[in-house]
């Protein structure tokens, strides 16, 4: 990344110009024409100088940019986009199932045909219902809080991402800077 300094002419009694930086001011300088001392301003009145401005020599590798309100919006868009998708697919994993689908196979498989038919029978003709296991009523309760937190999450996620778009495009489309 390109360094440019800022040079700040300061005219001396010999009609030559002084070259000095931000970091003068206040102080006194040499005219390298003359060898007169000269006071180089204080730094709000820098405002009134006129500025040559050097590269260090490393031109076309891109222009120096200072961090700005931008610039931050689209960094923490993008941390919030990241870090709110991470977490919505930490929290949207589904809970591990309270029966175990293999195990039912296996038992149904066990059994012969006519058996399973008259079980299932059985079970379809009974009026009593069967309240839920307290595993089973748990596992639903964390089912539902994990979906709606990862539905919360993803649309947090989106919007960080939609303002880091923003952010970026801004970035894109402002002119640059001389």
């Amino acid at each position: 990344m390109a360094s440019v300094q800022k040079i700040f002419l300061l005219p001396c009694e010999c009609s030559a110009e002084i070259e000095v930086v931000s970091g003068q001011a206040g102080g006194t300088t040499a005219c390298p024409a003359c060898g007169r001392r000269a006071d180089v301003p204080k730094l709000r009145e820098f405002a009134s100088l006129r500025t040559k401005t050097v590269d260090d020599g490393h031109a076309g590798r891109g222009r120096a940019t200072r961090w700005g309100p931008v610039h931050a919006a689209a960094a923490a868009g993008l941390a919030l986009a990241a870090l709110a998708w991470g977490g919505a697919a930490i929290v949207g994993m589904v809970p591990k199932a309270a029966f175990s689908p293999d195990l039912i196979r296996s038992d149904v498989s066990a059994e012969n045909d006519v058996v399973l038919y008259q079980s299932l029978d059985a079970l379809e003709s009974a009026s009593v219902l069967r309240m839920p296991m307290r595993e089973e009523v748990e596992l639903q309760r964390r089912t539902q809080f994990a979906v709606s937190m990862s539905r919360m999450l993803a649309a947090i996620g989106g919007l960080g991402a939609a303002v880091a778009a923003i952010a970026g495009l801004t970035l894109l489309m402002a002119p640059a800077r001389p």
